[in-house]
């Protein structure tokens, strides 16, 4: 559902799968649902998504239109019996996540959302080295997210406008999912937004979550591209660059002076960063880190729970987390002068 960029792309890893599976396309411009359906060798297009839904009953659905649409057509895809997936976020409000819980009743795993940046290489290697304790108990987080592309780049499409909170509600929860994923869940927000004469361009949160501290920072004016996490341990700091896929591990020596710290620091930094250009050429020319690893690797995972009946790789509470964080952060800069909203 929802034949844009995003669309396509979920359908070109869909058929990555080599399973076999039959693609259908639905949009409600139905010429564009045509001509997807034509770049991938043709299929069934539809403008209506309750017709495609009663006429083809598919098995799976992949829910990839705009944010303000993505709860009703969930739930009328679970309704319909299919297992979905859907884009992030779930939903915009608790209400909204309501709706798609209760048409989950009795089926609790056949819905998973695409925080897809879990899944990229370099978050996997980030996220192994917390859990075997790389760098002690994580303290904080500290993420930015600078999503203005440079000139002749992909510009916000027109539903943007739609959305509470403009284009931070569709690119905020990347930020949220990621250090709710490390830190906890979200227990209460701060929220500031600044203006810059394109408008309102620069956001700033503050999350208390149940395992410490995670700061967010988003500009919708910054160049380049950037999606930086910084993860703070008692024995280390991991820094993830996934604008530029890889991630990097920064220890302490035990016992070691101020000035061999800072030098062997500064060694691992170089040798690791080289590493990861080297990694990054390599899986460009191969074609592993090309386009979308991430969203190819949790699509992958969902496809192989709904045919093993496992748990999905993102489950339903874990989006509804997330719109739980995001409602806050909308309603606490509905009202600057409260200095913090629960989540």
């Amino acid at each position: 559902m929802g034949c844009g960029r995003i669309g396509a792309t979920h359908a070109a890893a869909v058929r990555g799968l080599g399973d076999g599976a039959s693609l259908v396309f639905s949009d409600p411009d139905l010429d564009a649902a045509r001509r997807t359906a034509a770049s991938f060798g043709g299929g069934p297009a539809y403008g209506d998504v309750d017709d495609c839904l009663a006429t083809e009953r598919p098995d799976v659905v992949h829910v990839c239109t705009p944010p303000d649409t993505h709860a009703d057509l969930a739930v009328r895809a679970l309704s319909a019996g299919a297992a979905v997936l859907v884009e992030k976020p779930l939903a915009l409000s608790r209400t909204e996540a309501a709706l798609v819980a209760d048409a989950l009743c009795g089926r609790p795993g056949v819905l998973c959302v695409d925080h897809n940046f879990l899944f990229e290489p370099c978050m996997l290697r980030a996220r192994g080295w917390v859990s075997t304790g790389r760098i002690g108990r994580v303290l904080a987080a500290d993420i930015f997210y600078g999503v203005e592309p440079l000139p002749g780049g992909t510009r916000p499409a027109s539903w943007v406008a739609r959305l509470p909170g403009g284009r931070f509600a569709d690119v905020l929860p990347h930020a949220l999912y990621l250090a709710r994923h490390f830190m906890g869940d979200v227990e209460q927000v701060a929220a500031c937004d600044a203006r810059a004469p394109a408008g309102c361009t620069e956001l700033g949160v503050t999350l208390a979550c149940a395992r410490g501290l995670a700061s967010v920072r988003v500009s919708l004016a910054a160049a380049p591209w950037e999606l930086g996490v910084v993860l703070r341990g008692e024995e280390g700091t991991i820094r993830v660059d996934l604008a530029r896929q890889r991630a990097v591990l920064l220890q302490v020596p035990r016992g070691a002076g101020r000035r061999t710290a800072q030098l062997r620091v500064a060694a691992a930094t170089a040798a690791q960063t080289a590493l990861g250009v080297v990694d990054r050429a390599l899986g460009k020319a191969t074609g592993r880190l090309r386009g979308y690893p991430g969203m190819r690797a949790l699509i992958s995972a969902f496809h192989c729970s709904v045919r093993n009946g496992l748990p999905p790789p993102v489950p339903f509470h874990e989006g509804a987390a997330v719109v739980n964080a995001l409602e806050a952060i909308l309603s606490c800069l509905d009202t600057p002068s409260a200095p913090s909203v629960p989540a």
